[in-house]
């Protein structure tokens, strides 16, 4: 019989969640996911019991502003000492759902905050949770989005009829005065429809096209579940920005 006492150290309790030691603490830091801390070195331990209620009733033991820090608390998105400049094409890696939203919510929110406009590209599902989470923390939301500050969208079909999208949305906010731009975007979401050599197209094509071009910040997720360890390295090097700021920032 399991012992619901038993306790994990965070490796262990990360692989029972399928999530991050990155989220675990940041989770644990909130106050969201209860922990002990042992020995000298506080080391973090988590009850199975715990583990399992966190699983099944997240929702409600915390609110999802909880989980995910305010712009306020977390300067940039990537690191409190570090501001993102226009022209940074940068990737983020996940592994799970929840990690999806961890990397998109506070870029989304941030991007809000200072006055941009957010374009982002996600599958339906995705976009619905990403957006239940935001309404959490920016009641204002509906009201961006439908002032065109905030626009979820899925993939086109194709890597020209994307970036022309992108060009269309960006131009007519431009028009509109505004001054900056964000892109969010779930990697896997368009990759799944082109070959490996298509997708790696329409990256340095997006970086010529878009993130040089505008005053936009971009930052595309990968979903470590989908792409093999050659599409994380080929990842990576399509975005170089990302080595200038704590890579685990952006992971989840």
């Amino acid at each position: 019989m399991t012992n619901a006492n038993e306790l994990m150290d965070i490796g262990e309790a990360a692989q029972f969640l399928k999530v991050s030691e990155t989220s675990l603490r940041r989770w644990t830091n909130a106050g969201v996911l209860p922990c002990l801390r042992v020995g000298r070195r506080r080391e973090r331990r988590f009850r199975r019991a715990e583990l399992l209620a966190f699983m099944e009733h997240e929702p409600s033991r915390a609110t999802r502003a909880d989980i995910y820090p305010t712009a306020a608390s977390t300067g940039r998105v990537l690191d409190t000492s570090t501001r993102l400049t226009h022209g940074d094409h940068l990737c983020g890696f996940f592994s799970s759902d929840l990690g999806l939203v961890t990397l998109a919510v506070p870029f989304i929110f941030d991007g809000l905050q200072e006055g941009s406009m957010v374009y982002v590209a996600a599958s339906k599902r995705s976009n619905n949770s990403i957006r239940g989470y935001l309404k959490e923390k920016r009641p204002s939301l509906e009201r961006d989005i439908t002032a065109g500050k905030l626009l979820f969208s899925e993939y086109r079909k194709g890597p020209p009829a994307q970036i022309k999208d992108f060009e269309v949305h960006l131009n007519k906010a431009a028009a509109a005065g505004t001054q900056s731009f964000r892109v969010f975007g779930d990697a896997w979401q368009l990759r799944r429809k082109l070959t490996a050599e298509k997708f790696a197209e329409y990256e340095a094509t997006y970086d010529q096209v878009i993130a040089r071009r505008y005053p936009v910040v971009t930052l595309c997720a990968y979903d470590v579940r989908r792409f093999p360890g050659i599409g994380v390295l080929d990842a990576l090097k399509a975005h170089r920005d990302t080595f200038r700021y704590p890579l685990e920032r952006a992971l989840a």
